[in-house]
């Protein structure tokens, strides 16, 4: 069984190209009037098989009831890659050796990024 993700956003291809820098995915090939980008995982590595993004017309209005957790082992520079790529910093909370930063991508859907700095 392969397991995905699809997330609704305004701009699946902005939100794809911010991803796929992030999580090392690549593009899967597709029809440019489409709906739908998905990336996908690389052969070999560890996460989801794959994550569609989905345009739809409505903007996001309220929190996520689900989100992406990433696992790094040097949270601070990947912090500020991602900000300096657009994404936007929400919340910070210490917990001993681990550092949670909430977070938005382009599109505004939270995610964590989780480990020391």
């Amino acid at each position: 069984m392969n397991i995905g993700v699809t997330i609704d956003c305004p701009d699946p291809d902005l939100v794809a190209s911010f991803w796929e820098r992030f999580l090392g995915y690549q593009r899967r090939p597709g029809n440019p009037d489409s709906p739908y980008v998905t990336i996908e995982r690389p052969a070999g590595t560890d996460g989801l098989s794959h994550i569609t993004f989905q345009r739809v017309p409505e903007e996001k209005v309220i929190k996520a009831r689900m989100h992406l957790d990433l696992f790094v082992d040097h949270a601070q520079p990947t912090f500020d890659a991602m900000v300096s790529a657009g994404a936007a910093a929400v919340q910070t909370t210490e917990a001993g050796q681990w550092t949670t930063r909430i977070l938005q991508d382009p599109a505004g859907n939270e995610f964590c990024l989780i480990g020391p700095d």
